[in-house]
Protein backbone atom coordinates (compact mmCIF):
# COMPACT_ATOMS: atom_id res chain seq x y z
CA UNK A 1 0.00 0.00 0.00
CA UNK A 2 2.88 2.35 1.18
CA UNK A 3 4.38 1.92 -2.58
CA UNK A 4 1.43 2.38 -4.48
CA UNK A 5 1.18 5.67 -2.51
CA UNK A 6 4.93 6.60 -3.44
CA UNK A 7 4.26 6.02 -7.25
CA UNK A 8 1.14 8.32 -6.96
CA UNK A 9 3.10 10.82 -5.29
CA UNK A 10 5.59 10.46 -7.44
CA UNK A 11 3.42 10.47 -10.90
CA UNK A 12 1.44 13.45 -9.60
CA UNK A 13 4.62 15.76 -9.17
CA UNK A 14 5.91 14.49 -12.35
CA UNK A 15 2.45 15.81 -14.06
CA UNK A 16 2.90 19.03 -11.85
CA UNK A 17 5.93 20.00 -12.99
CA UNK A 18 5.14 19.72 -16.81
CA UNK A 19 2.15 21.63 -16.27
CA UNK A 20 3.77 25.06 -17.33
CA UNK A 21 4.78 24.25 -20.14
CA UNK A 22 1.62 22.96 -21.30
CA UNK A 23 -0.31 25.45 -19.86
CA UNK A 24 1.82 28.19 -21.91
CA UNK A 25 1.48 26.02 -25.16
CA UNK A 26 -0.31 28.32 -27.91
CA UNK A 27 -0.97 31.50 -25.40
CA UNK A 28 -0.35 34.52 -26.91
CA UNK A 29 2.34 36.80 -24.89
CA UNK A 30 2.21 40.10 -27.39
CA UNK A 31 1.31 41.70 -30.60
CA UNK A 32 2.31 44.70 -32.47
CA UNK A 33 0.51 46.75 -32.81
CA UNK A 34 -1.05 45.89 -29.57
CA UNK A 35 -5.05 44.85 -29.42
CA UNK A 36 -6.39 48.28 -29.93
CA UNK A 37 -3.45 51.07 -30.50
CA UNK A 38 -3.44 53.52 -33.21
CA UNK A 39 -0.08 54.00 -34.88
CA UNK A 40 1.18 56.20 -37.81
CA UNK A 41 0.80 55.41 -41.62
CA UNK A 42 3.22 53.51 -43.15
CA UNK A 43 4.58 49.98 -43.34
CA UNK A 44 3.51 48.51 -40.47
CA UNK A 45 5.36 45.65 -38.85
CA UNK A 46 2.69 43.14 -37.71
CA UNK A 47 3.79 40.64 -35.33
CA UNK A 48 2.06 37.93 -32.91
CA UNK A 49 4.53 36.54 -30.24
CA UNK A 50 3.65 33.48 -28.80
CA UNK A 51 4.80 31.44 -25.30
CA UNK A 52 6.42 28.62 -26.66
CA UNK A 53 7.79 28.03 -30.64
CA UNK A 54 6.33 27.93 -33.78
CA UNK A 55 6.40 24.67 -36.49
CA UNK A 56 8.24 26.72 -38.50
CA UNK A 57 9.13 25.75 -42.15
CA UNK A 58 10.64 26.29 -45.40
CA UNK A 59 7.56 27.41 -47.49
CA UNK A 60 5.81 29.27 -44.13
CA UNK A 61 3.14 26.82 -44.56
CA UNK A 62 0.48 26.63 -41.99
CA UNK A 63 0.79 30.23 -41.24
CA UNK A 64 -0.58 33.43 -42.26
CA UNK A 65 -1.39 37.03 -41.40
CA UNK A 66 -4.41 39.01 -43.16
CA UNK A 67 -5.19 42.37 -42.44
CA UNK A 68 -8.49 44.18 -43.59
CA UNK A 69 -9.51 47.69 -42.89
CA UNK A 70 -13.62 48.18 -41.27
CA UNK A 71 -15.28 47.38 -44.67
CA UNK A 72 -13.45 43.90 -45.26
CA UNK A 73 -11.28 44.91 -47.91
CA UNK A 74 -8.02 42.83 -47.28
CA UNK A 75 -4.48 45.29 -47.38
CA UNK A 76 -1.16 44.46 -48.84
CA UNK A 77 0.20 42.43 -46.76
CA UNK A 78 4.52 41.00 -47.56
CA UNK A 79 7.33 39.07 -45.66
CA UNK A 80 5.15 36.85 -44.08
CA UNK A 81 8.22 35.18 -41.61
CA UNK A 82 7.39 32.35 -38.66
CA UNK A 83 10.82 32.16 -36.60
CA UNK A 84 11.19 31.24 -33.15
CA UNK A 85 8.12 31.87 -31.39
CA UNK A 86 7.29 34.34 -33.94
CA UNK A 87 4.84 35.29 -36.63
CA UNK A 88 5.42 38.48 -38.64
CA UNK A 89 4.52 40.26 -41.60
CA UNK A 90 4.75 43.80 -43.03
CA UNK A 91 1.48 45.42 -44.04
CA UNK A 92 0.99 49.02 -46.23
CA UNK A 93 -1.55 51.02 -44.67
CA UNK A 94 -2.45 54.23 -45.95
CA UNK A 95 -6.14 54.69 -45.59
CA UNK A 96 -6.94 56.62 -41.40
CA UNK A 97 -9.25 53.91 -39.48
CA UNK A 98 -9.72 50.42 -37.68
CA UNK A 99 -8.10 47.59 -38.96
CA UNK A 100 -8.73 43.66 -38.12
CA UNK A 101 -5.44 41.32 -38.08
CA UNK A 102 -6.42 37.78 -39.08
CA UNK A 103 -3.77 35.06 -38.19
CA UNK A 104 -3.11 31.19 -38.39
CA UNK A 105 0.06 29.51 -36.77
CA UNK A 106 1.28 26.00 -36.25
CA UNK A 107 2.57 24.70 -32.43
CA UNK A 108 5.39 23.06 -32.48
CA UNK A 109 3.21 20.08 -31.31
CA UNK A 110 1.13 20.48 -35.24
CA UNK A 111 -1.98 21.93 -33.49
CA UNK A 112 -2.80 25.02 -35.61
CA UNK A 113 -4.48 27.77 -33.57
CA UNK A 114 -6.01 30.78 -35.16
CA UNK A 115 -7.27 34.77 -33.53
CA UNK A 116 -7.58 38.07 -33.97
CA UNK A 117 -6.90 41.44 -32.83
CA UNK A 118 -7.99 44.89 -33.97
CA UNK A 119 -5.69 48.49 -34.09
CA UNK A 120 -6.41 52.07 -35.78
CA UNK A 121 -4.42 53.83 -38.10
CA UNK A 122 -3.84 57.55 -38.39
CA UNK A 123 -2.19 59.24 -41.74
CA UNK A 124 -0.22 62.56 -40.34
CA UNK A 125 2.49 62.21 -43.43
CA UNK A 126 0.33 62.06 -46.28
CA UNK A 127 1.80 57.91 -46.85
CA UNK A 128 0.52 56.66 -50.03
CA UNK A 129 -0.61 53.08 -49.66
CA UNK A 130 1.99 50.60 -51.56
CA UNK A 131 1.42 47.17 -53.46
CA UNK A 132 2.49 43.82 -52.03
CA UNK A 133 5.17 44.07 -53.89
CA UNK A 134 6.89 47.16 -53.06
CA UNK A 135 7.12 46.52 -49.13
CA UNK A 136 10.59 46.65 -48.00
CA UNK A 137 10.46 43.64 -45.93
CA UNK A 138 12.04 44.06 -41.87
CA UNK A 139 9.92 47.18 -41.35
CA UNK A 140 10.68 48.37 -37.58
CA UNK A 141 8.34 47.36 -34.44
CA UNK A 142 8.48 50.87 -32.64
CA UNK A 143 10.09 49.73 -29.30
CA UNK A 144 8.05 51.98 -27.03
CA UNK A 145 4.75 50.46 -27.90
CA UNK A 146 2.94 49.06 -25.17
CA UNK A 147 3.23 45.59 -25.17
CA UNK A 148 -0.06 43.90 -24.32
CA UNK A 149 -1.82 40.42 -25.55
CA UNK A 150 -3.93 40.40 -28.22
CA UNK A 151 -7.28 39.90 -25.91
CA UNK A 152 -6.09 42.10 -22.96
CA UNK A 153 -5.21 39.77 -20.62
CA UNK A 154 -1.86 37.91 -19.75
CA UNK A 155 1.61 39.90 -21.25
CA UNK A 156 4.48 37.85 -21.55
CA UNK A 157 6.12 39.04 -18.05
CA UNK A 158 2.57 37.47 -16.78
CA UNK A 159 3.20 34.10 -18.26
CA UNK A 160 6.99 33.96 -17.40
CA UNK A 161 5.97 34.79 -13.18
CA UNK A 162 3.07 32.08 -13.58
CA UNK A 163 5.32 29.79 -15.04
CA UNK A 164 8.02 30.34 -12.67
CA UNK A 165 5.41 30.41 -9.68
CA UNK A 166 4.09 26.52 -11.00
CA UNK A 167 8.00 25.27 -11.39
CA UNK A 168 8.83 26.58 -7.45
CA UNK A 169 5.94 25.01 -6.33
CA UNK A 170 6.72 21.82 -8.12
CA UNK A 171 10.09 21.79 -6.47
CA UNK A 172 8.68 22.15 -3.25
CA UNK A 173 6.13 19.03 -3.60
CA UNK A 174 9.55 17.05 -5.23
CA UNK A 175 11.61 18.14 -1.79
CA UNK A 176 8.33 16.75 0.51
CA UNK A 177 8.46 13.35 -1.26
CA UNK A 178 12.21 13.14 -1.02
CA UNK A 179 12.05 13.63 2.43
CA UNK A 180 9.09 11.28 3.10
CA UNK A 181 10.96 9.03 0.79
CA UNK A 182 13.93 9.07 3.30
CA UNK A 183 11.85 8.94 6.22
CA UNK A 184 10.39 5.75 4.88
CA UNK A 185 13.34 4.18 4.03
CA UNK A 186 15.33 4.67 7.17
CA UNK A 187 12.11 2.97 8.97
CA UNK A 188 13.01 -0.23 6.84
CA UNK A 189 16.64 -0.02 7.48
CA UNK A 190 15.62 0.57 11.31
CA UNK A 191 13.82 -2.63 11.15
CA UNK A 192 15.77 -4.88 9.76
CA UNK A 193 19.14 -4.16 12.33
CA UNK A 194 19.30 -7.09 15.10
CA UNK A 195 18.19 -6.07 18.90
CA UNK A 196 20.92 -6.35 21.12
CA UNK A 197 19.96 -7.00 24.51
CA UNK A 198 22.93 -6.23 26.95
CA UNK A 199 22.91 -7.83 30.14
CA UNK A 200 25.14 -6.56 33.59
Amino acid sequence: MKKLALAFFLLFASTFLITPSAIAHDDIASTYPASGETVEAGPIGILIDFSDNVMANENNEGFEIRVSDSQGNVQPVSCLNASGATLSSTASLAAEGDYVVDWRSVGNDGHAVEGTFKFSVVNTTNYEQQSADQIACGASLDSAAPVTTADGAKTSDDNGAFAGLMIGAGLIVLGTIAGIVSVYFRQQREKKKPKVLYKD
